[in-house]
């Protein structure tokens, strides 16, 4: 991808529901099941209601943005 930047999206549903989800947006990136929410633990959004939050991870492994909801791809990559 432009700018060495990899897209994932992470959810808790199942791997069908992802495919009609993805199809649906068109979304040119995969999205992963997180199966019991273990990934979301560890970024803190998990709980009752999955809080959809967008992470700048770099290469490091350190987060280098972090936002709840649905940021501008503009605002993410800045």
């Amino acid at each position: 991808m432009a700018r060495g930047v990899e897209i994932f999206g992470v959810n808790p549903q199942s791997a069908a529901s992802h495919e009609k989800f993805r199809a649906k947006n068109h979304f040119p990136f995969p999205l992963l099941v997180d199966q019991g929410q273990k990934v979301a633990a560890l970024y803190h959004a998990n709980g009752l209601f999955v809080k959809r939050t967008v992470y700048r991870i770099g290469p490091d492994g350190i987060i280098r943005f972090a936002k709840r909801g649905m940021p501008p791809p503009r605002e993410v990559l800045g």
